[in-house]
């Protein structure tokens, strides 16, 4: 018996000491398993959508949540005075290009009669440049024609729109009461006038060539000047319709249109003409230097006229450079009117509607980048020396069980903390941690930001 004791307790001895040593080694495996786990949170690269100018939203196109592309058109704003200031910034262009082009036509005259009063003329040539003179005249009065013809034309632009104003009014007033008693009177005489012309009709509607007599005509021209004042009394006593109040706005806006066309025709008009004068002063002054030859003073005046026009020629296209200018700074006003999506992503929030007034530097929207979102973890010192920039990682989140999504370290930082606000254990708590970020890869934009996530880090494992 005490043989078989011997025996046996060398094997319990045994076979609680391998128990007891697998025990620890799985307690320490089952550790350093839930240390190579990190938590952390979703988080994506935010864009705010701000304005550069001021002005009154019209459209807004993204609604909190929608997908949007780089370059696509987020917000729109109201252009209305600002193609108005362009529109007039052009017709300045345009005139002072006129002037410009006069001035240039002067510069021009001015050497050419210089050098002829250096030169001299011959008989031919003072010949030929009183045909030149003629002609200069000819187009000085076809510029005076078109000038009356541009003035008549904006005169008339100008009382077809005070007319459709006062259309406008009137419309929108309403008929006076004494209109109406007038209407009313009117349609009581046309009535009265059918009355006679029927019963006069009546007398001689047995003939048969009743319908080429006067009576039949006199009883058709009192039916419809009956109809007329009989629609014209019941229009006043209707008001006028939406219809006809765009009618009258719509007048209003062409006759407005009108006169900008007839204001750009005078000033192209006023170039024309100034030029032409220029052109037949210096036309005239040619000749009668041909004529009566040079003398040094008039030799002295020319060229004192030369310097002149070079000046405002110049003056003229420093003028022309300056309204091209103020017409481009219109040009990008506008072109800043429309807000593009700077990068591709989902609209986390939307701060502005239609008819509101943004302001510069205000936020309208914010963009999340969920191509490329990231998690923050945080490592204990212990730990900071196993990871390294580019390692691979695996992050599991609680809204898809069982799929993972690969990663990469794509920072670490250089500076430990102390409790952070993800640490949720005591021994956490009082550790210095580093905070390492993680490039996670969403090319199905199904991780969102504020996701809690879990990461794993590969090829090194913390417990290790």
């Amino acid at each position: 018996m005490r043989s078989r004791l011997r025996r046996v307790v060398p094997v319990l001895i045994v076979c609680a000491l391998l128990a007891g040593g697998y025990w620890w080694w799985q307690s320490r495996a089952e550790t350093v398993n839930s240390g190579d786990i990190v938590s952390g949170t979703v988080e994506a690269t935010e864009v705010t959508v701000a304005a550069e100018v001021s002005g009154r939203v019209a459209a807004v196109n993204a609604a909190e949540g929608d997908i949007v592309r780089a370059g696509q058109d987020l917000v729109v704003f109201d252009t209305a005075l600002l193609q108005a200031q362009r529109q007039q910034a052009e017709a300045n262009l345009v005139a002072i290009k006129g002037t410009q082009a006069a001035a240039e036509a002067n510069a021009l005259a001015a050497q050419a009669n210089l050098d002829q009063i250096k030169a001299g003329a011959r008989p031919q040539e003072i010949v030929a440049e009183q045909q030149a003179v003629v002609a200069a005249q000819g187009r000085v009065s076809s510029a005076q024609g078109q000038m009356a013809q541009a003035r008549g034309a904006l005169q008339a632009a100008s009382a077809q729109r005070d007319q459709a104003v006062a259309r406008f009014a009137q419309l929108k007033q309403g008929a006076r009461s004494e209109q109406i008693k007038a209407a009313a009177v009117a349609l009581e005489q046309t009535e009265a006038a059918v009355r006679v012309a029927q019963a006069n009709y009546d007398q001689i509607a047995s003939r048969g060539d009743a319908g080429r007599l006067p009576q039949s005509l006199a009883l058709q021209q009192a039916t419809l000047q009956m109809e007329a004042a009989k629609s014209n009394y019941e229009g006043l006593l209707k008001g006028a319709t939406t219809p006809e109040l765009d009618q009258a706005r719509a007048g209003i806006n062409q006759a407005v249109a009108g006169i900008v066309q007839a204001s750009a025709a005078i000033s192209q008009t006023e170039a024309t003409l100034v030029t032409a004068q220029a052109g037949l002063a210096a036309e005239q002054a040619r000749l009668e230097l041909m004529q009566a030859g040079a003398r040094p003073e008039q030799v002295e005046a020319a060229e004192a006229q030369v310097l002149a026009a070079r000046a405002q020629a110049e003056a003229a296209r420093g003028q022309v450079a300056a309204a091209q200018a103020a017409l481009n700074v219109f040009d990008e006003q506008l072109a800043r009117m429309k807000i593009r999506a700077p990068i591709d992503g989902v609209v986390l929030s939307r701060t502005i509607e239609p008819g509101e007034v943004a302001l510069p530097g205000g936020a309208l929207l914010a963009l999340g980048d969920l191509q490329h979102p990231t998690v923050t973890v945080y490592v204990p010192e212990d730990r900071y020396g196993t990871i390294r920039i580019g390692q691979p990682a695996q992050v599991t989140v609680d809204s898809f069980p069982g799929r993972t999504f690969s990663g990469a370290v794509q920072r670490i930082a250089d500076r430990g903390e102390y409790t952070p606000r993800n640490v949720q254990t005591p021994a956490g708590r009082r550790s210095v941690v580093y905070a390492v970020k993680v490039a996670v890869d969403n090319p199905g934009g199904d991780l969102k930001p504020g996701m809690p996530a879990d990461v794993a880090f590969g090829d090194v494992a913390f417990g290790k």
